[in-house]
Protein backbone atom coordinates (compact mmCIF):
# COMPACT_ATOMS: atom_id res chain seq x y z
CA UNK A 1 0.00 0.00 0.00
CA UNK A 2 1.23 3.74 -0.80
CA UNK A 3 0.01 6.38 1.74
CA UNK A 4 1.03 9.95 1.27
CA UNK A 5 1.46 12.14 4.19
CA UNK A 6 3.03 14.68 6.19
CA UNK A 7 2.95 14.00 9.51
CA UNK A 8 6.08 15.49 11.78
CA UNK A 9 8.45 12.40 13.24
CA UNK A 10 11.22 12.70 14.99
CA UNK A 11 14.58 11.50 13.53
CA UNK A 12 17.94 10.14 15.33
CA UNK A 13 20.65 10.42 13.01
CA UNK A 14 23.92 10.21 12.73
CA UNK A 15 26.51 12.59 10.87
CA UNK A 16 29.58 10.62 9.04
CA UNK A 17 31.96 11.85 6.24
CA UNK A 18 29.87 14.99 6.08
CA UNK A 19 26.38 12.79 5.26
CA UNK A 20 23.17 12.77 8.21
CA UNK A 21 22.34 9.10 8.03
CA UNK A 22 18.59 8.70 9.38
CA UNK A 23 19.39 5.47 12.24
CA UNK A 24 15.40 5.87 13.42
CA UNK A 25 11.96 7.68 12.81
CA UNK A 26 9.34 7.59 15.80
CA UNK A 27 5.76 8.19 14.10
CA UNK A 28 2.53 7.17 15.71
CA UNK A 29 4.01 6.01 19.01
CA UNK A 30 6.58 3.64 17.46
CA UNK A 31 9.88 3.46 16.56
CA UNK A 32 10.78 2.22 13.36
CA UNK A 33 15.26 1.45 12.63
CA UNK A 34 16.45 2.18 9.49
CA UNK A 35 18.38 -0.79 7.80
CA UNK A 36 18.71 1.07 4.55
CA UNK A 37 18.99 4.31 2.68
CA UNK A 38 18.01 4.16 -0.60
CA UNK A 39 18.28 7.66 -1.74
CA UNK A 40 19.17 11.24 -1.21
CA UNK A 41 18.12 14.14 -2.96
CA UNK A 42 18.03 17.87 -2.36
CA UNK A 43 15.71 20.44 -3.74
CA UNK A 44 15.01 24.10 -3.11
CA UNK A 45 11.54 25.93 -2.33
CA UNK A 46 12.18 29.59 -2.41
CA UNK A 47 14.98 30.17 -0.45
CA UNK A 48 14.52 27.03 2.00
CA UNK A 49 16.51 24.13 1.26
CA UNK A 50 14.85 20.60 1.39
CA UNK A 51 16.28 17.18 1.73
CA UNK A 52 14.64 14.11 0.88
CA UNK A 53 15.27 10.62 2.10
CA UNK A 54 14.31 7.44 0.85
CA UNK A 55 14.60 5.02 3.64
CA UNK A 56 13.63 1.79 4.63
CA UNK A 57 13.24 -0.83 7.52
CA UNK A 58 13.20 -3.69 5.42
CA UNK A 59 9.65 -4.08 5.87
CA UNK A 60 8.57 -0.67 5.19
CA UNK A 61 9.86 2.40 2.99
CA UNK A 62 9.42 5.62 3.70
CA UNK A 63 9.87 9.26 2.12
CA UNK A 64 11.25 11.39 4.71
CA UNK A 65 11.75 15.04 4.15
CA UNK A 66 13.97 17.69 5.98
CA UNK A 67 13.48 21.42 6.06
CA UNK A 68 17.31 22.48 6.71
CA UNK A 69 15.65 26.30 7.57
CA UNK A 70 13.53 24.66 10.55
CA UNK A 71 15.03 20.80 10.96
CA UNK A 72 11.35 19.55 11.45
CA UNK A 73 11.25 16.46 9.50
CA UNK A 74 8.04 14.98 8.43
CA UNK A 75 7.41 11.61 7.03
CA UNK A 76 5.89 12.13 3.46
CA UNK A 77 5.41 8.48 2.30
CA UNK A 78 5.27 5.65 3.28
CA UNK A 79 5.13 2.31 1.45
CA UNK A 80 4.12 -1.05 3.38
CA UNK A 81 2.81 -4.58 2.23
Amino acid sequence: MHTFLNDPVDVTVDFANKRIQPLSIRWDGKTYAMKTVNLVHGAREGSKRIFYFSVSDQTNFMKLRLDTETLEWRLIELYTD
